[in-house]
């Protein structure tokens, strides 16, 4: 219970601005000598401060409590196939400083060595120690198992039962959790973008890979391994493409930025003209600007990446019934002519009982989605946050 008030106290004060030890107790029913300890106890801490005296009518005029945002640091890592980007941000969640690098190609450890470098820089050029780092949330394209903070399958990165959390924290000496993006986008998304404040919501994200996020009653979806959402490694019937897992016929095989690539140079080699002909090393990006000036391979490519998208978000509509389905991820950016065939297969594929009223629309975080997902995750297990979404 003492915690429980504790936590109660500091999350008053947090979003407050400013407060009084009167106003405090007020709004929390508790007895003002409960809630003067726990502020004694806060102040010792630096995780509040005094501002300085209040108004008031009469009597003894209050003494403002005020949060310190820099009391506590957060980071934010996201690891993608082929950038690496951390963030450092204060005990709210506002970013004060980060990082950028292509993704180490070496084995695991180099690149969670880089990883490391880069956050120990990072609180050096901010004048701050690794010591006021509370948590660090990082975030991987594969499957993980947040219990044990371990990326147990990461194809697009050759990673294999790769411990992550555990040499992080032992070179920072802070707390490490691991995620994967699926769950962090969409994480992001519920706290600071389009779903915000919506209990039920699915993300799938598209960009080297495909995955997916889902958060039910409020609550991110692990399963019993931590691998919840892995929708990008589900079989199609028919498919024959060998899949960055060593499978065959994954579902990512078609509905990736890998895809929509592959799709286009199968077009150039079957003597299709195209705008993109004679290159080799054109992205999704280039594919999607394509399509946009009215490129018909461009075009015919995105239309079949959405149609497998669309199939994906029927699954996840069929199976989880959630409010919103949220396209994010780097494909997210190619917007309506991608968002309208998934719209529209999604829907042919849902009894019309589970389309009702689902609302799927574009990733409102856009790039940065990963890494709001992944200070958010670390904030999630700082005492300097409530919102409970990430624990099991």
């Amino acid at each position: 219970m003492r915690e429980v008030n504790r936590s109660l106290v500091l999350d008053l004060i947090r979003a407050g601005g400013t407060v009084s030890r009167a106003s405090i107790a007020r709004s929390t029913s508790l007895a003002k000598p409960t809630v003067s300890a726990i502020v004694d106890e806060l102040l010792a801490e630096d995780l509040i401060k005094e501002i300085g005296v209040g108004s008031t009518a009469g009597g003894r005029p209050p003494i403002l409590l005020q949060f310190n945002a820099r009391s506590q640091l957060v980071v934010g890592a996201h690891i993608g196939a082929r950038k690496t980007t951390i963030a450092i941000a204060d005990a709210t969640g506002s970013e004060l400083t980060r990082r950028e690098l292509p993704t180490p190609s070496g084995q695991p450890d180099e690149t969670l060595a880089t990883v490391a470098t880069m956050i120990v820089a990072a609180t050096t050029d901010e004048g701050v120690g690794l010591a006021t780092i509370s948590a660090v949330g990082v975030v991987v394209p594969g499957l993980t198992d947040f219990h044990t903070g371990i990326c147990t399958l990461a194809p697009n990165l050759g990673w294999r039962d790769v411990a992550v959390g555990g040499p992080l924290s032992a070179r920072l000496g802070a707390p490490v959790y691991v995620h994967n993006a699926g769950q962090a986008a969409a994480v992001a998304e519920n706290v600071e973008g389009i779903g915000c404040g919506i209990d039920d919501l699915a993300l799938l994200y598209a960009g080297t890979g495909l995955s997916a996020g889902v958060i039910a009653g409020g609550r991110v979806l692990h399963g019993a391994g931590g691998t919840a959402g892995e929708i990008g490694h589900c079989a199609v019937p028919g498919l024959a493409d060998r899949c960055a897992c060593g499978r065959v016929g994954c579902l990512e095989t078609v509905a990736s930025g890998r895809a929509l690539v592959a799709a286009v140079h199968r077009a150039v080699a079957g003597g299709r003209e195209t705008i993109l002909a004679g290159r080799r090393d054109f992205d999704g990006r280039e594919v999607a600007s394509a399509a946009d000036q009215g490129d018909p391979v461009a075009r015919e490519a995105v239309a079949e990446l959405g149609r497998y998208l669309g199939y994906a978000a029927s699954w996840v509509i069929n199976a989880y019934s959630p409010a919103m389905v949220v396209i994010g991820g780097g494909l997210a950016a190619i917007g309506e002519p991608l968002l309208a065939t998934v719209r529209r297969v999604a829907l042919e594929h849902c009894p019309e009982p589970s389309a009702r009223g689902v609302e799927i629309c574009a990733s409102q975080l856009g790039v940065d989605v990963e890494l709001r997902g992944a200070v958010l995750l670390a904030m999630q297990h700082s005492e300097t946050y409530y919102r409970v979404v990430f624990r099991a």
